[in-house]
């Protein structure tokens, strides 16, 4: 090089004669032979994003190509490689779940950008299955659906878990009980398994069972349409996925109690590299959408029988200020993240406000995480797990959780001032109701029900890896939960107050529910993982679990405060009396499982899990899951790929069977006696629960089969499923037989009920042009259920309005049906009704003495038959990202309490002011004195405009000038509008304290606008 040099210079007549000269032509050549070598050598580094959020992506792995050399990006997706020579490098980067990308970069270049894709099927992504470690989607025989958490809550208006699984996993429902900010809803996956015992799936967290309490709270025990739910303690910002296992056929390792499906939740964890800090503020508004328009005018004939109509907003113009207000939302969001190879770390706080449409309905959580991964060796690997939530909801749960919405939907004219007072004689206190139902606004919301929450949630997940073919893991944790449950009215100096809640109330009361749950979670598997040849790979699974819960609660009343201010049960006049109790709950299983593998593409399961549990009967010791499976990657067989279209790129073909269980609840097998105090003053004992020694627990059996499909250069990927499952011994809680001398129910193994359905999953690239592309995604799914066999002589199993009926829907609607009557107008009643007599024909609804003849007939599912969502995501000069999604529920009906209320007990319908001008059918079920209502069980379905959003990334530029590495603004709307018709205010509204699917007096779910400023550094 030096020669080459030197020629070059003389080349060009620099001949060096003096000593000066030669010094500098020394110095030169120096120079000269010095640059090209650091040309040569240098590093490459940059950033590695989402292709479509522009979400950085943690975990990728990055690879100079010709070497075996490479680097993971760290929390910030940041990545870099230093020394390499020459002037350009091919980088390959890989991550699970995105299509690979290849490109060539100059060296030096520290700036790289690189996009990834969302791969149409994610074969390689990792899915928990109950073995350690997991396993690949590809070797998997059922289908697993995989929430992108991190990414739903950085770019959609969601508020907790469940708007995160809404739409985006089919054959999960989502039911709202009330739009009341912190209110919670039911999960059910594949609809209706059991006839009495929960449908709630089990929730893991970081590989612990957590509690999966859909309805907690004080408000169950007074109307049930406000409930909490525990899988909403946990903050969506610290999440990084959820994946969504469906029915036996997918969750036989995770035993009795996973018949309704599993729920996992991976929270984040940190990634190799520098220090990233992560800050997000929210600040938006929820309100009760146009309630001029929604909410019911009531009618009312005066005494001179002129009728008078009150509507909301006269009801509202009369109270002289809002009914309900614009409550208030903000978060605050800080996570630090990064670590080491050896080391990694992500520690999170959330604080959030939120504010309902009701003046006391909120909550306010603060939520904190620590995660750590420890690797100190290629063997072993540590991973723990602390999160803590504390948290205040306030359900407004006055007068049957209605608060406001009672005394508006019910509002009457007779309690105009002008007919109350003229009705009293003017007495003193007349004038106060304002048209109202019943109370005021503030009468009403003198009460607070509230629920006050301590939670936290650890686990350590140790990894032993002592050879390359054997895999231990052990989990342990713990799953804590404090609730703190009061309902309290304070000592009331207000005249107005006073005068609603009379002499003795209005001293106030406080009753206090004290609940504290404890899951704890052993759980032990090996693998044993080698090639039998190179063509044949061998995985053996084997596991160990034991799972505890324990449940204490304790709860007092106090009534009749001494003096204004006191709020202690102590500070009462009379204390009713302290109840406790406490019981447990013990599971104890284990399961083996082989694996074949023929040249990585067709893979065979089979596996066996033994549980035993302490709610089984004395005559079911132990109870055997059997499974098994088949995954077939077609398009990697050389003979089925040279015959398969071009468009075709991936194809997996997949089948399992599985059974799984339904626990019965604890003590459900056992004879109880209680203590009481005898004669005498002595103390004795009576019967408190019967028992059932043969009680077994519920099984479901499931088929499912289908495939998975990548078309159309991977821009494309279809998911399809069909199931089949049967739910064997399903346990009903059946009244006892007085003679028996116990009160109260007994849980039975009652009868048999069949299910049956698709998931289609479609998914893709529409539009992708340089400035522009459009992503859409679909899914539906459907669900059908029939009661096939009831034991003994039953035919039907009545609950009320519902029944299990053989051949018909599960707990579906029967009521008695008139279809004609003629009007009286000289009585104002209908006679002459006839009914549905269940064969096609009619027969007289009403016997000579009044008498009910006819039959109650089929009148449509309580659940809904086919589900489903529509996301649609644009991008604009990669910068701007618009996102909505719509979400649908189709085929169920429910029962209109709120028409119900008003037209057949309060009398305030138009139909109750001018029956002769309605069908007399109609006017025959509002006269019917609750007998005939099939008027009130009515269409539910909707589509719903759930989540639009506008996120735009600022520039990199920008972003540094605040020393930012990256910054976004969302601006996003909630609930935008629904199309249905539904005769009440909300059609996924409804009662979530028992069976009935019904909706009364509950506030719709609120409309909600947010803006979501993200700052990286």
């Amino acid at each position: 090089m030096r020669q080459e040099a030197l020629a070059s210079f003389k080349r060009r007549g620099m001949v060096c004669r003096s000593r000066g000269v030669a010094l500098a032509l020394t110095i030169g050549l120096l120079v000269v032979s010095v640059v090209p070598v650091q040309a040569q050598t240098g590093a490459i580094g940059g950033t590695v994003v989402a292709g479509k959020t522009l979400r950085p992506l943690a975990g990728a792995q990055v690879v100079l190509m010709g070497t075996k050399r490479g680097t993971l990006t760290d929390s910030n997706g940041r990545f870099l490689i230093p020394g390499v020579a020459g002037t350009t490098a091919r980088l390959q980067v890989v991550m699970i779940g995105y299509k690979t990308e290849t490109l060539t970069v100059p060296v030096g270049k520290l700036d790289i950008e690189v996009s990834m894709q969302v791969a149409a099927v994610a074969l390689n992504r990792i899915v928990v299955t109950g073995q350690p470690g997991g396993a690949r989607a590809k070797s998997i025989g059922n289908s697993v659906d995989v929430v992108d958490a991190a990414t739903v809550a950085s770019t959609q208006p969601v508020n907790n878990v469940q708007d995160m699984l809404d739409a985006r996993a089919p054959a999960v429902s989502i039911m709202r009980g009330t739009g009341m900010v912190g209110a919670g809803s039911r999960i059910r996956i594949r609809g209706i398994t059991s006839f009495s015992l929960s449908g709630n799936p089990l929730i893991y967290v970081d590989g612990i069972r957590v509690d999966n309490e859909s309805n907690s709270g004080i408000s169950i025990q007074a109307f049930g349409s406000a409930v909490v739910s525990r899988l909403n303690d946990f903050d969506p910002a610290q999440i990084e996925s959820i994946q969504v296992l469906k029915g036996a056929a997918a969750t036989t390792l995770f035993g009795t109690e996973a018949a309704r499906g599993v729920i996992n939740i991976i929270t984040k964890k940190g990634a190799p590299g520098a220090t990233t800090y992560n800050f997000t503020i929210k600040q938006g508004a929820n309100w009760f959408s146009n309630p001029e328009g929604r909410m019911p005018t009531n009618y009312w004939r005066d005494p001179s029988g002129n009728m008078v109509a009150l509507s909301f907003a006269d009801l509202q113009k009369l109270y002289g200020r809002n009914i309900f207000r614009t409550g208030g939302l903000q978060t605050y969001d800080a996570n630090v993240s990064g670590g080491s190879e050896v080391l990694r770390y992500f520690v999170a706080g959330d604080l959030t406000q939120n504010q309902g449409a009701e003046p006391n309905n909120f909550k306010n959580q603060f939520s904190g995480r620590v995660n750590l991964d420890i690797q100190p060796s290629s063997k072993i690997h540590i991973t723990t797990s602390a999160g803590y939530v504390n948290s205040r909801t306030e359900l407004s749960c006055e007068a049957g959780c209605g608060g406001a919405m009672w005394d508006a939907t019910y509002s009457t004219p007779a309690h105009l001032p002008q007919y109350e007072c003229a009705a009293t004689g003017n007495a003193y206190g007349c004038g106060f109701q304002l048209g109202f139902r019943s109370w005021t606004p503030e009468a009403e919301r003198a009460m607070l029900d509230y629920q006050m929450v301590h939670r936290f949630t650890g686990s350590v997940n140790l990894e032993w890896k002592p050879f390359k073919w054997m895999t231990h893991r052990l989990v342990v944790g713990t799953d804590l939960t404090e609730e703190k449950n009061p309902e309290h009215l304070p000592y009331l100096t207000n005249d107005t107050l006073i005068y609603f809640w009379g002499p003795y109330y209005s001293k106030g009361y406080t009753w206090e529910n004290l609940t504290t749950h404890v899951y704890r979670t052993f759980d032990y598997a090996g693998t044993v993982d080698f090639d039998v040849n190179p063509h044949v790979n061998s995985s053996t699974s084997f596991g160990l679990q034991y799972y505890t819960k324990h449940m204490e609660f304790l709860q007092a009343e106090g009534d009749q405060f001494s003096a204004p201010g006191l709020s202690t049960i102590n500070a009462t006049a009379t204390q009713v009396g302290v109840h406790g109790d406490y019981e447990d709950n013990f599971t104890l299983g284990m399961y083996g499982q082989e694996q074949v593998a023929l040249n990585d593409r067709l893979f065979l399961t089979a596996a066996v899990r033994v549980d035993n549990n302490s709610a089984f009967g004395s005559d079911f010791q132990w109870v055997v899951y059997p499974k098994a499976s088949l995954s077939w990657v077609l398009n990697e067989e050389p003979a089925v790929r040279r015959r398969m279209p071009d468009w075709i790129d991936a194809f997996k073909l997949r089948m399992a069977y599985g059974e799984s269980g339904q626990q019965p609840q604890a003590f459900s097998a056992l004879r109880t006696y209680e203590p009481v105090t005898g004669s005498q003053d002595r103390p004795a004992i009576t019967p408190q629960a019967v028992g059932n020694p043969n009680l077994g627990p519920e099984r479901v059996k499931e088929i499912e089969a289908g495939f998975d499909a990548g078309l159309f250069n991977d821009r494309v990927g279809a998911e399809f499923t069909y199931f089949h499952n049967r739910t064997v011994d399903g346990i009903l809680l059946r009244p006892v037989p007085p003679s028996s001398g116990f009160p109260g129910s007994q849980y039975v193994n009652a009868g048999e009920i069949t299910g049956h359905g698709i998931e289609v999953t479609v998914h893709g690239s529409v539009l992708n042009l340089k400035n522009f592309g459009w992503d859409l995604a679909f899914n539906v799914s459907t669900n059908h259920t029939k009661v096939t066999k009831l034991y003994g002589n039953d035919t039907t199993i009545v609950t009320g309005s519902t029944q299990y009926k053989l051949g018909y829907p599960a707990n579906a609607w029967f009521r008695e049906r008139a279809v004609s009557a003629t009007y009286d107008p000289t009585t104002g009643r209908a006679t002459n009704i006839m009914c549905d007599d269940g064969n096609g024909g009619t027969t007289p609804c009403y016997g000579p003495n009044g008498e009910v003849l006819a039959p109650r007939v089929y009148m449509g599912n309580t659940q809904p038959t086919t589900t489903g969502g529509i996301t649609s995501t644009f991008m604009i000069f990669s910068r701007l990202q618009l996102n909505t999604v719509v979400d649908f529920s189709l085929g169920n009906r429910k029962w209109d309490n709120n028409l119900r209320v008003r037209c057949q007990i309060f009398l305030t319908c138009l139909e109750n002011m001018n029956p002769e001008q309605y069908d007399p059918a109609l006017i025959a079920g509002i006269q019917s004195n609750d007998i005939l209502n099939q008027w009130i069980i009515n269409d539910a379905s909707f589509a719903k405009l759930r989540e639009v959003s506008l996120r735009y990334t600022m520039p990199a530029s920008f972003a540094q000038k605040i020393g930012a590495k990256r910054a976004s603004i969302t601006i996003a709307g909630r609930n935008l509008h629904t199309w249905s018709k539904w005769t009440g205010l909300d059609p996924e509204n409804m009662f979530l304290g028992g069976p009935t699917f019904l909706e009364q007096d509950n506030l719709p779910q609120l409309m909600q606008f947010v803006t979501t400023i993200n700052v990286s550094f």
